[in-house]
């Protein structure tokens, strides 16, 4: 019977750790997981060790707030790891912790597989030496990431983006009327997730003063679903679950999407969208001087221009927002620019099921 030990750190690394358990499960159902992650690798059948989704963070600042807890979770995957003797460990994403765990395992002649590997090409290039001297396989999802793991002991290969297979190719469609339907998306850690509603909660009476519209917020896990009832009881929003992202996008006006991997997956469904984040002032300046990258955006980041306006740090205001939301909602081509857009991202970065191919590497290993 094999072991895999899997590590994971958000809900959207939990989402695609969920997928990889449970094509592997259909491959052998004796195979055991157990799982740094949250409800979806639980649910696909991993032995959920520590709920590690709901201690991802952004920002020196923020990570300091969760450090005491981060230092329980390695204590404690240090014992799993030396008690249950996986036969293969996978890495999602997560790298301020997974890249010590990388180095752990690699000294306990353990194989290593890093899916969703450190956006080195963003910034921490060292990191990029350091990984691929650690891990037997490393597993990208943007093309040009390979080139950056290439010279060390890792095989490295690009299996594409996971967005673009589980985004259905957009196809161009409207709301009937003069209201506008607009999707919010907050995030998926607790902290960003206030951050950006302060913002809402001063921007929603703005945008009703103008014009009619509709909102509806995504929310990433059922405890974040909890927190967004509380806190927008008094809003006219509409709160639905994360699997209900594909049913309102078609024929959406705009999203305000947090910054993340949600910013590509709207992008794919050819939904204008402004790209926001709100993080601690010193959190802001250092990014801006270590970011290698002109953007934060994703969707802005692959086409090498500013497709999505960015709203960042103090920028990320209740009048900037208004502002920028009128641009789009008056512009008669948004939608088709949008659209358009999504295609060229697809072609960018689809290679098919990307979980397949990281299924089939674990397998290898048992």
């Amino acid at each position: 019977m094999g072991k895999v030990f899997v590590s994971i750190g958000d809900v959207s690394g939990d989402y695609y750790g969920g997928e990889i358990i449970y094509l592997l499960r259909q491959k052998s159902e004796e195979t055991e997981f157990l799982a740094l992650g949250g409800e979806k690798s639980e649910k696909a059948g991993a032995r959920l060790l520590y709920p590690t989704v709901f201690l991802s963070t952004v920002g020196l600042w923020e990570v300091l707030s969760t450090l005491g807890e981060w230092k329980k979770v390695w204590r404690l995957s240090q014992e799993a790891i030396e008690r249950e003797h996986p036969d293969v460990v996978l890495l999602i994403d997560n790298p301020g912790f997974n890249l010590r765990l990388a180095s752990f395992c690699h000294k306990k002649k353990i194989p290593v597989i890093y899916f969703v590997p450190p956006q080195v090409w963003a910034w921490g290039r060292k990191r990029a030496s350091r990984l691929s001297q650690c891990a037997d396989w490393i597993l990208t999802i943007f093309p040009w990431e390979v080139d950056y793991f290439q010279g060390g002991r890792a095989q490295v290969e690009w299996v594409g983006h996971p967005a673009t297979h589980l985004i259905p190719q957009a196809q161009f469609s409207r709301l009937e009327g003069d209201k506008k339907r607009i999707i919010l998306l907050p995030g998926s850690r607790k902290k960003e997730i206030i951050n950006y509603l302060t913002v809402i909660k001063k921007f929603i009476p703005l945008l009703l003063r103008e014009r009619e519209a509709e909102f509806t917020m995504i929310a990433a896990s059922q405890e974040i679903q909890k927190l967004l009832e509380k806190e927008m009881v008094d809003f006219p929003v509409t709160i639905k679950e994360r699997k209900e992202l594909l049913s309102v996008l078609p024929g959406s006006s705009l999203a305000i999407s947090s910054s993340g991997t949600i910013t590509l997956e709207v992008a794919l469904a050819g939904v204008p969208q402004i790209i926001v984040y709100r993080v601690a002032f010193l959190t802001f300046l250092l990014a801006r001087l270590l970011m290698e990258k002109t953007f934060i955006g994703l969707p802005n980041i692959v086409m090498e221009e500013e497709i999505s306006p960015e709203l960042i740090g103090r920028d990320f205001s209740s009048s900037r927002l208004l502002r920028e939301v009128e641009k789009i909602l008056s512009d008669s081509r948004s939608g088709e620019k949008a659209l358009e857009f999504s295609l060229k991202i697809r072609e960018k970065l689809n290679r098919g099921n990307p979980f397949e191919e990281v299924a089939q590497v674990v397998s290898e290993y048992l």
